[in-house]
């Protein structure tokens, strides 16, 4: 599968801009979540974060790498067939491995938090100052 970004400083911006966009569904997972469990470590509460909330980083990356995906998938069925026949083999395709295709997106995104962990858990901790102990 595909990186969502080309280096680690654009990995963390990523990261960082997708758990901004999701604050409060941050904030209220880690509410959630430290009932059950006080213990986990913030690095491991965001990858449970990133597979529950089942988004994509970056909607129109992702979106691009799925379309890269199904012409490699296909490649040698769509040279062959009209362009009615392509959009529904397409379809077909999207019906059958878009939710697997997605899943393992949204797993690589989780494992891509522990690239840059050090780098994005500072700013993971400042969006839930006010709902963490003082010794997290």
């Amino acid at each position: 599968m595909s990186e969502p970004a080309g280096d680690k400083t654009d990995l963390q911006h990523q990261i960082e801009k997708y758990f901004q966009a999701h604050v409060e569904a941050w904030r209220a997972f880690v509410t959630e979540f430290l009932g059950v469990t006080p213990d986990l470590p913030l690095v491991a509460l965001a990858k449970f974060f990133v597979i529950r909330l089942n988004q994509p980083f970056d909607m129109p990356s992702y979106m691009k790498a799925q379309a890269e995906h199904i012409r490699r998938a296909l490649d040698a069925e769509l040279e062959k067939l009209p362009a009615s026949d392509r959009q529904k083999l397409v379809a077909e395709w999207l019906r059958q491995n878009a939710q697997s295709h997605r899943d393992q997106i949204i797993l690589d995104q989780a494992r891509h938090i522990d690239d840059c962990a050090h780098a994005v858990e500072p700013f993971l901790r400042r969006l839930l100052a006010d709902l963490l102990p003082p010794d997290r």
